[in-house]
């Protein structure tokens, strides 16, 4: 060791000196600090600095004299024990006794704190002894790094590492080693789980392992350190505010794992605490050792006191939830090992690739994901409150219950303060406008103060007191007072709202505080007593809670108590409150001490206001069950009836009456009926409730045909549409309709599927209660109708099928709703059996991976799925600990099924069920191979499908990220890999076996003819020849009216608005409507053609071009004729493709520098050319086009083609200046619209001249985006036309003098069929029959969608430039609704053809940067790119990746690009990224032009960018205007927002936020007319004038 790091040691120890807690003791001492700097005292232990770990022993020998002058009497104890206890006394002063010695134990603490700081920078990392601290950017990316390093500063501070080095030779404990081992194990594995994404704070994770055990040291002699440690763990993180280190601290105990939801820093610790175990060697020392977890179990099940049968049991569970967690962490890379060897996350695997069993294994460890998201979200104080706000705003009573379902759930994690502030959120519910809301809270509020300090229910010292005020009493003190005497100045409603919940508040508490009914009852009976204050409505109150107390909890004082409050309110003047007493008596009538006491009261009561309380106290007195005569049944039907009768009096209506039937009195079907309508109607939930308990109890005694009859009764009610009527209904009628027999109750069923299909989501939610309800009592229907098991069976498969069906409903809040009655009403109910709960699994448990699988983590919905699976999961623990595994039938054959589905219609599911009935599982596979066809994009396809079979069990939808196309072997070998073990058979038509290539070719090894083949046929037509299948052939037809379904007849209904629910599947058709899907949507692609129109270059000679002078202008057509063969100029032919008409010429000449004079004749002329040419020059002499209607749009088409001539020739310069005697008006303006400007005048009165170097670019394809017939209106045809020459003008203003060339998707189109065609060696004309070239046509822009080439197959890549919502960025992907790229680069490969790639321009190449390592990696043949037009950069591009690329036009530089579409606010746009898919089949998108966005092409100047804008949204709305007036003439309907998909191709949306939406009804101009009054607001410079 060097002298220089000697001196620094010697520094630090004079700092730490100087520092508390040492600084108290050396402030005296200043000789002995300077004779330690002078001595360079830390030269003396340079010997102990070696390879050999420091003993404190040895460090104390070589301090003796230092420590003889501090303390001068030496410790009796001794040094090392003394600097011990003096540092365990600065954790915790009142454990540990005083002694004399401070200064030295100081001395030699702070000696140590260096020595071992010195030895870990020169010993290789010991993980029994060193801690691997986080630090540097592990830390700032924490939540917790403040609290985390003040913990740092602490352990530092107090000599916590120090001391434990000395327990090791003072103690023959080894502490250290245990809580190192702990650290490396939880912060090890803890970077390796955030590595993998998952979300970990890391700074918690090493603050807690480090400190779990801290509590071991201040434990005092004789107290029992396993129990007691984690009190004084909790205890000295909280004396230094590091409250949320310590609550993972000190809750580490393998009995902390028992609460559903624990952070992952906690299981982190708990895992880690688990394996690092401690055993005795065979003299009696301990051994620290990390153990497997499973050696781990049997350490610590040896090691626990007093171990029987159900502590095991408790333990096998948490030791459960460890192995999840450890497979889990697996399953993402971590190397549990601990032998750093960590992997790679697994690659997910589909659902429907798994067997069961592979299913129920990764779903657990999707519930202990979730489970640590959920607490990632919560953990956080801030971010709690946050969900207590989120919860405060909601309106939905629905949504809000599943907020209600997270507190509940997390709530014994809450820290006391949380719990207070979620008791402070509930009581606000309390006066919430929904009973059944108002009920939740109360009951949780219960169940919060009974488990108030659930959170740390560990031993305590036995001389603790309770510190602080809040515990468990006073706050059920303070929640008594504030509901029974609420603020005054609430409203009268809510305060008799808060009192009436009372009842389920005590209730509450009294099921979750088992052991101390008698100390909280006695609280609340304390209200009881005299000199209270006793207004009638709280006696009221309180009689109404005592009423509905479990007598069985409270003791006989506590019921005298109740007895005499009940005799004092017998003689009360209020109704109510008698009544309220009459009950209360009812209920301690049958308590033989009480009897007397209780009949006397009711004896004395005054019941003469009341008939109703007549007749109850007479039925109390007389002891037996009164028939009641049919006047008094009718005048107690009125009274329910009447809002002015109190709802305690309605309740002993309903209980006179019930007693009334159960005694076999008259008009039972009218009482039942009463029932269903008060259920309905009444306006007090508790009226509600107790007539539906009621009907309930009615049910037994009424006839099968009443039961019908009140059964379809309830249902209408379910069907009324209004909220506040069905939310109470399907509870009863779920239960109530179990009595109906087989017959009726499967006609209910039917009614119930019928109402899944509703467009108003709280009716189809009322539907899955009720099937939810049926599901959760189905176990009493075999009792009273007994069924065959397969029967019965079919029947809560029909019930689970439809809350299924739910998961796939159309509505956010239908999927939500179905998960929270999976987890509520399925695998977390108390009434559904064990084996129920199996079957519901064993049908369900793929689908339910599926749902997690493709989920998103937005929103409410992420809660719903957390409480979905918290039951799951503790049912799954459950059932393995009592049972053991689920058990799962043998796999069934596969039937791989697939098909385009476009739509998915009745017809296929009868094929699906036929199949299925044969005994297959069926895997529907939406292929993209119907390349020929015009489908919807494959994930509503998917959808639509999806929602069709969702009640359909043993059927699963393929994953997308495999496709599999039947005429590729390969693709068929890795379908069948996929499923080891298990025969797979492939779903085909007899047309297709009769059609298809695939089975026309030879067969070979792993092609189709090798499988097993289901082929449907069918009814009429003639048996077809299957046998080039050598595989086992079961042919099935389907009945004559599913035959009949076909995706034209869908078409044509949507197209006229038609009822099509008898084709496919309800839901679905309400799924098509709302996104406007199948509008004027043609079944198949049309074929690409070659336009009429061809350029042909010739010379001043030709024939036609002397025809075409005299045409267009006669006067002067000799001398033109005459200059032409003057000047030589090149002469280029517009014509027509068929006939060889010539329809148009340009003239032009390609010229250098030096002949610059000689062709233009002016010396001025030719000296400005050269000065501001940068290298060659275009010379336009002439433009010939006769005059018509189009005749601008054909001048613009031979003005492109010259100058893009020039542009692929590097001609940078651009001068028109006409021949001599040409009349050229016209020419000018369309000169003027490509960027052209004047001369100055002392140069040439006639020239024009334009920079070419760097041209902006317009593609002109509004055209393309329209679909026909309204695309070739005149109308229409004419409205474009206009919109494109005004933004042409417009943009020759952004750089004026530079070319604007304008480009026709038409001419592209033309050329690039050639090109694609030739290079596929096909003619450009279909064939018939149609002969398909080797090579697939790739199009992967906005080129060529929705179209194919001749006799080429074409399939499109669905790309799409997606922006960020603040616009910050963006990405290349997947159109919306399309599948992910990578994906449809595998279908491309599943084509097994070359690629020709092809867009419509590469400059910067962004799509094809994006694509290229895709088509790399699946191996994909790119045989060539075509563009329509190709930049410098472009090709500097395709050279660098290796592709041979051309385009139909070659620009060596740009200046800016436009797609005119894309400017156009609903025609076109770019991809906004929006989580939620907006209705009427509109895509959020943004146009770079004001009032959306900021214009992002610069440099513009604001009045530029302004001008730019209204253009464009003038132009889209003139557009649009145009489009909804022939949509009128055509259909004699307005073109509305919810049928532009009519009209448009790709109808987008300007993206206005997610708090805004549109008005489908509206059509799209309106919009646009808001926006150009909105753009006007914001003109830069404008001033006001005044009218």
């Amino acid at each position: 060791m060097n002298r220089k790091r000697i001196r620094q040691m010697n520094t630090l120890l004079l700092r730490r000196l100087q520092k508390r807690p040492a600084a108290a003791y050396f402030e005296e001492q200043k000789d002995f600090l300077l004779n330690l700097e002078r001595e360079n005292y830390m030269q003396r232990f340079a010997g102990l600095v070696s390879g050999e770990r420091i003993r404190c022993g040895a460090v104390l020998e070589l301090c003796r004299e230092e420590l003889a002058q501090l303390c001068p009497c030496q410790p009796q104890e001794g040094w090392l024990r003394c600097a011990f206890d003096f540092a365990r006394r600065q954790l915790f002063p009142e454990q540990v006794p005083s002694s004399d010695g401070g200064a030295g134990a100081v001395f030699f603490l702070s000696v140590l704190q260096v020595l071992f700081a010195v030895q870990r920078e020169i010993l290789p990392f010991d993980p029994m002894y060193d801690f691997a601290f986080i630090s540097g950017e592990e830390l700032e990316q924490s939540p917790g790094a403040a609290l985390y390093e003040q913990m740092l500063r602490l352990w530092k501070r107090e000599y916590i590492y120090e001391m434990m080095r000395l327990g090791l030779e003072v103690t023959p404990f080894r502490a250290l080693e245990h809580i190192a081992g702990v650290h490396h194990i939880a912060i090890t594995m803890g970077r390796e789980l955030k590595e993998a994404g998952v979300p970990v704070d890391l700074a918690l994770v090493s603050g807690s392992a480090a400190g779990h055990d801290i509590g071991k040291f201040g434990c005092r002699p004789g107290e029992r350190v396993p129990y007691l440690h984690y009190y004084y763990t909790d205890l000295w993180f909280r004396r230094r505010r590091l409250t949320e280190i310590g609550h993972v601290a000190a809750n580490h105990s393998v009995w902390d794992l028992e609460p559903d939801y624990l952070s992952v820093e906690s299981l982190l610790l708990i895992y880690a605490d688990f394996r690092v175990k401690q055993t005795l060697g065979p003299g009696g020392e301990e051994i620290t050792h990390i153990s497997t977890l499973s050696d781990a179990f049997a350490v610590i099940l040896n090691k626990l006191d007093g171990v029987d049968e159900a502590k095991k049991q408790r333990y096998r569970r948490v030791y459960t939830r460890l192995q999840d967690f450890e497979r889990f962490m697996e399953e993402r890379g971590v190397d549990t090992s601990l032998q750093s060897r960590a992997q790679p996350p697994r690659r997910e695997k589909a659902a429907a690739l798994m067997t069961d069993e592979e299913a129920l294994g990764v779903l657990r460890l999707v519930c202990v994901e979730h489970n640590i998201r959920l607490m990632d979200r919560l953990t956080e104080s801030r971010s709690f409150a946050r969900l207590l706000e989120q919860a405060r705003g909601e309106t939905d009573w629905r949504r809000l219950r599943a907020y209600l379902g997270v507190i509940e759930s997390y709530s014994l994690y809450l820290r006391l303060p949380q719990k207070v502030e979620t008791l402070s959120f509930l009581y606000e519910l309390l006066m919430h406008r929904e009973g059944d809301i108002r009920r939740q809270a109360a009951a949780l509020m219960g169940a919060i103060i009974a488990d108030f300090h659930a959170g740390y229910v560990k031993e305590r010292p036995a001389d603790c007191k309770s510190t602080g005020t809040l515990t468990d009493l006073s706050q059920w003190k303070a929640c008594l007072e504030q509901s029974i005497f609420p603020d005054h100045k609430l409203m009268p409603q809510h305060r008799s709202w808060i009192g009436y919940t009372l009842k389920f508040m005590v209730n509450s508490l009294l099921q979750h505080c088992h052991g101390r009914e008698e100390r909280f009852l006695d609280c609340l009976l304390a209200y009881c007593k005299p000199g209270g204050r006793m207004e009638s409505s709280v006696v009221f109150l309180l009689l109404d809670t005592f009423a509905a107390l479990p007598l069985d909890r409270c003791t006989p004082a506590q019921t005298e108590t109740l007895l005499h409050f009940a005799e004092g309110a017998a003689r009360s003047r209020e109704l109510t409150v008698r009544t309220a007493a009459a009950l209360l008596l009812r209920r301690l009538l049958p308590i033989l001490a009480l009897g007397e006491r209780a009949r006397a009261a009711l004896k004395k009561m005054n019941s003469e206001d009341s008939p109703s309380l007549t007749l109850l106290r007479s039925r109390l007195l007389e002891g037996r069950a009164l028939r009641l005569p049919d006047e008094t049944i009718s005048e107690i039907f009125l009274d329910n009836l009447k809002t002015a009768t109190p709802w305690i009096v309605k309740r002993v209506n309903i209980l006179l009456l019930t007693e009334h039937a159960h005694a076999g009195g008259a008009q039972m079907l009218h009482i039942a009926a009463h029932y269903s309508n008060l259920i309905k109607v009444s306006d007090r939930v508790t009226v509600r409730h107790s007539a539906g308990l009621a009907l309930l109890e009615l049910a037994p005694l009424l006839s099968v045909d009443q039961r019908n009859e009140i059964a379809v009764e309830l249902c209408r009610g379910l069907e009324l549409g209004q909220q506040e009527f069905t939310k109470y209904i399907p509870d009863y009628l779920g239960r109530f309709a179990l009595w109906l027999p087989p017959e009726q109750l499967d006609e209910l069923l039917r009614s119930l599927e019928g109402t899944l299909a509703s467009s108003e989501g709280h009716i189809v939610a009322s539907a899955l209660d009720t099937a939810a309800v049926l599901l959760e009592d189905y176990t009493a229907y075999r009792d009273r109708f007994p069924e065959s098991e397969s029967v019965y069976r079919g029947r809560a498969r029909r019930l689970l099928g439809m809350l299924m069906k739910g998961t796939a409903g159309i509505d956010t809040g239908t999927r939500q709703e179905a998960m929270y009655l999976l987890g509520r009403r399925v695998f977390g109910s108390t009434g559904l059996g064990r084996k129920e709960k199996c079957r519901a699994l064993q049908l369900t448990v793929r689908r339910i991976l599926a749902l997690c699988q493709a989920a998103d983590e937005n929103g409410l919905t992420f809660y719903y799925r957390a409480a979905m699976l918290g039951k799951l999961y503790r049912f799954l623990v459950e059932q393995e600990l009592l049972c053991g595994e689920v058990p799962f039938e043998p796999s069934r054959p596969l039937a791989f099924f697939p098909g385009t589905f476009d739509p998915f219609t009745l017809s296929h599911k009868g094929i699906v069920r036929a199949i299925r009935d044969e005994g297959f599982e069926v895997l529907l596979a939406i292929d993209e191979f119907s390349w020929s066809k015009r489908t919807q994009p494959y994930r509503i396809r998917r959808e639509i499908a999806a929602m069709s079979v969702a009640d359909e069990f043993y059927v699963h939808i393929f994953p997308e990220d495999f496709p599999v196309n039947i005429a590729n072997p390969e693709n068929l070998r890795r379908l069948r890999e996929a499923f080891p073990g298990r025969e797979v058979s492939i779903v085909v038509g007899s047309d297709v076996v009769a059609h298809a290539s695939s089975y026309q070719k030879p067969a070979q090894a792993d092609s189709i003819h090798g499988f097993d083949h289901v082929i449907f046929r069918r009814a009429g037509a003639v048996a077809a020849d299957y046998g080039c299948i050598s595989g086992h052939v079961l042919e099935l037809t389907l009945p004559e009216e599913l035959e009949e379904i076909s995706s034209t007849r869908i078409r044509e209904a949507v197209d006229a608005n038609r009822d099509i629910s008898h084709l496919i599947d309800p839901v679905a058709q309400e799924f098509i409507y709302r996104h406007s899907l199948y509008l004027r949507e043609p079944q198949d692609k049309p074929v690409l053609r070659t336009e009429d129109l061809e350029f042909i270059p010739c010379g001043p000679e030709d024939e036609q071009l002397e025809a075409l002078l005299h045409r267009s202008a006669p006067a002067g057509a000799q001398g033109l004729l005459r200059a032409l063969g003057r000047t030589g100029d090149d002469v280029l032919l517009l014509c027509h493709g068929k006939e060889k008409t010539v329809l148009g010429a340009a003239t032009y000449c390609c010229m250098d520098s030096q002949h610059l004079f000689s062709r233009l004749g002016s010396a001025e002329l030719a000296a400005f050319v050269r000065q501001n040419a940068g290298g060659r020059t275009l010379l336009l002499s002439g433009l010939f086009v006769p005059s018509s209607p189009q005749q601008e749009e054909l001048g613009q088409l031979l003005l492109t083609e010259v100058l893009t001539l020039a542009l692929g020739r590097e001609y940078t310069y651009a001068i028109y200046e006409p021949l001599e005697g040409f009349a050229d008006a016209w020419i000018r303006q369309e000169l003027h619209l490509q960027g052209f400007l004047p001369v100055p005048e002392g140069v040439s009165r006639s020239a024009l001249a334009v920079d070419m170097r760097q041209p902006i670019i317009l593609s002109n394809n509004v055209d393309t985006t329209i679909k026909p017939p309204l695309s070739t209106a005149p109308s229409v045809v004419a409205a474009v036309a206009a919109a494109h020459r005004r933004l042409q003008e417009m943009l020759t203003h952004l750089q004026p003098g530079s070319l604007v060339l304008s480009l026709s998707a038409g001419v592209i189109y033309h050329r690039l069929l050639q090109r694609i065609t030739e290079c596929n060696g096909v003619p450009e004309v279909q064939t018939v029959p149609r002969k398909l070239g080797p090579d697939i046509c790739v199009p992967y822009g906005k080129l060529l969608r929705g179209v194919i080439v001749p006799n080429t197959v074409t399939k499109t890549l669905r790309t799409d430039k997606v922006y960020e919502p603040d616009l910050s960025s963006y990405s290349i992907e997947a159109y919306p609704d399309y599948s992910p790229l990578e994906d449809q680069v595998r279908t491309i490969r599943a084509f097994d053809r070359p690629a020709i790639l092809v867009d419509d321009v590469l400059h910067d190449g962004k799509r094809i940067r994006r694509l290229d390592p895709l088509l790399r990696r699946t191996g994909t043949e790119v045989k060539k790119v075509l563009v329509g037009y190709l930049t410098g950069t472009g090709r500097d591009l395709m050279e660098s990746l290796g592709y041979d690329a051309e385009g139909v036009y070659y620009l060596p530089n740009l200046r800016m690009r436009f797609v005119e579409s894309t400017l156009y606010p609903f025609i076109g746009g770019d991809t906004i990224r929006r989580s939620q898919r907006p209705e009427g089949g509109l895509q959020p998108s943004v146009n770079r032009v004001l009032p959306y966005a900021s214009p992002e092409f610069s440099p513009l100047d604001p009045e530029t960018a302004w001008a730019l804008s209204l253009c464009c949204v003038e132009n889209a709305r003139n557009i649009l205007l145009a489009l909804e007036t022939e949509y009128r003439r055509a259909f004699a309907r307005n073109l509305t927002l919810s049928r532009l998909s009519e009209a448009v191709i790709l109808p987008l949306c300007p993206d206005k936020g997610g708090s805004m939406a549109y008005d489908l009804s509206r059509g799209a101009s309106t919009y646009l007319d808001d926006d150009i009054e909105l753009l006007k607001r914001m003109r830069f410079g404008r001033k006001e004038t005044t009218v």
